[in-house]
């Protein structure tokens, strides 16, 4: 796994920093994710405060959360799904 550190700005006692992970060896951008950091100091050391995903999907692909690829499917012998959709009561 690669990790860069893509900034960090700081503000007295917190930080917000964004942080790249993709495969080591890729250098397709789709091919990882960004997420955004805050940070707070405790003493002498920097503390994640919380997080959040910024931009790329988790998984790669680069296609957003829940929604299907352009011209995406089910795979084959996927039951349907959405309206219209059997009950599942087997009969």
């Amino acid at each position: 796994m690669q990790v860069d550190v893509v900034s960090v700005s700081f503000r007295q006692n917190e930080a917000d920093a964004v942080v790249s992970f993709r495969p080591k060896g890729s250098s397709e951008p789709s091919a990882g994710m960004q997420m955004q950091y805050t940070l707070e100091k405790q003493g002498d050391r920097w503390v994640v405060k919380g997080k959040r995903e910024s931009g790329m999907s988790p998984h790669g692909g680069g296609t957003p959360s829940g929604a299907m690829p352009p011209g995406g499917a089910m795979p084959p012998g996927h039951p349907p799904a959405g309206k219209g959709a059997p009950s599942g009561s087997g009969k």
